[in-house]
């Protein structure tokens, strides 16, 4: 938690970060509101349902709970990995945002009305989130795999959000929530989609992917007594807290790379 708060700290006060970052927020904003207007304008436009070669042979099953409220708890999870390492922040905003922005292109331009499915009703205020004709490409299935390969540098956080792009894109044809060619098509929009981000953000990706593990080291306990600093009464001067790029050797241990 000290080493979090002293990040805060540290970003907080760099011109550079806190412009990037409202440069991200902005972008998801206005990206937010053409994925609204993309989704509106299909839904209204919509044609009929199409046949699929996945969809005809399975379900359609009720799979309403884990469609719903599996998204608010990745949701959550991923919010609270962002939190926890604010230099995940600019990044994460710009391609999610490019996320959205691209696939608002590709609803707005696809008006297939999505395939029959169960005839439980939602409540209005999920019926108006989740349940439109934004068919292509499945965002269930896209996100997930963009925060994998966001955290490809860290194992857990890879096979965590690789297995949760399964479990959505299953999810979301067991229900018939979506055509199999949404989910197939967001697996290579979505690489391209990460590719396009490194490319463009190349400083907020190696912000990222920075590694906080090299924080100030905390002071190990001894069970002899010091009777007298070694120095003469003056203790050395903590090192500043600082990112280093994960595979980058060549950077000094008080190197900084929020410049």
């Amino acid at each position: 938690m000290e080493d979090t708060i002293r990040l805060y700290r540290t970003l907080l006060g760099n011109r550079a970060y806190l412009r990037s970052l409202s440069e991200g927020a902005f972008f998801l904003a206005a990206s937010s509101i053409a994925i609204y207007a993309a989704v509106t304008y299909a839904t209204v436009h919509a044609s009929n349902h199409v046949t699929d070669f996945v969809l005809s042979r399975v379900g359609p099953f009720n799979v309403r709970f884990l469609f719903i409220y599996g998204t608010f708890a990745a949701f959550v999870i991923t919010a609270g990995l962002l939190a926890w390492r604010p230099n995940r922040l600019p990044f994460a905003l710009k391609a999610a945002a490019l996320f959205l922005l691209v696939r608002a292109v590709f609803v707005a331009l696809t008006h297939v009305a999505p395939s029959p499915i169960d005839p439980q009703q939602p409540a209005p205020f999920f019926n108006s989130i989740f349940y439109g004709s934004d068919l292509f490409f499945s965002g269930h299935t896209g996100l997930p795999l963009l925060a994998a390969l966001a955290f490809w540098h860290i194992p857990q956080w890879r096979i965590f959000y690789l297995a949760l792009t399964g479990f959505f894109g299953s999810i979301v044809l067991l229900g018939h929530y979506h055509y199999s060619i949404d989910v197939l098509a967001a697996l290579f929009i979505t690489h391209g989609i990460f590719q396009i981000s490194c490319w463009l953000f190349r400083r907020d990706y190696a912000l990222f992917r920075s590694c906080e593990s090299e924080a100030v080291p905390r002071a190990k306990l001894t069970r002899r007594k010091i009777l007298a600093p070694a120095d003469g009464g003056h203790g050395s001067a903590p090192k500043p807290f600082a990112l280093h790029l994960v595979g980058d050797e060549s950077l000094q241990s008080g190197q900084s790379r929020t410049d």
